[in-house]
């Protein structure tokens, strides 16, 4: 992996967050729009859940991989990049922690 590689990592990282940002929008607004104590009108098939399930992973995947890469990497990129990377990861890392979706996808062995 290369710097360039670096920067498309924390871009596709950015860009998943957005991506869990909007579904989880997309189902508050689904709860808002449900009138209590009655069914839906209709029921369509709605992937929001699955959608944010693969996106969480892919996050989590991803991260993983670039943080191994600065970890492991002497070659290619600078301390000061390296630390910077870091921090940014963080960042995302933090942005995600708080939109509590491991509470949601990991279950305790209780």
């Amino acid at each position: 992996m290369s710097e360039i590689d670096l920067k498309a990592g924390l871009r596709d990282l950015r860009k998943s967050l957005q991506q869990m940002k909007n579904l989880l929008a997309w189902e508050q607004l689904k709860q808002s729009e449900k009138k209590v104590g009655q069914p839906p009108a209709f029921e369509i098939y709605d992937p929001t859940e699955t959608d944010l399930r693969n996106e969480f992973s892919f996050f989590l995947v991803s991260l993983a991989d670039v943080q191994d890469f600065l970890d492991a990497s002497q070659e290619g990129v600078s301390e000061r990049n390296r630390q910077s990377y870091k921090r940014r990861l963080l960042k995302l890392e933090q942005e995600v922690h708080a939109l509590h979706l491991h509470r949601r996808f990991w279950k305790s062995g209780k």
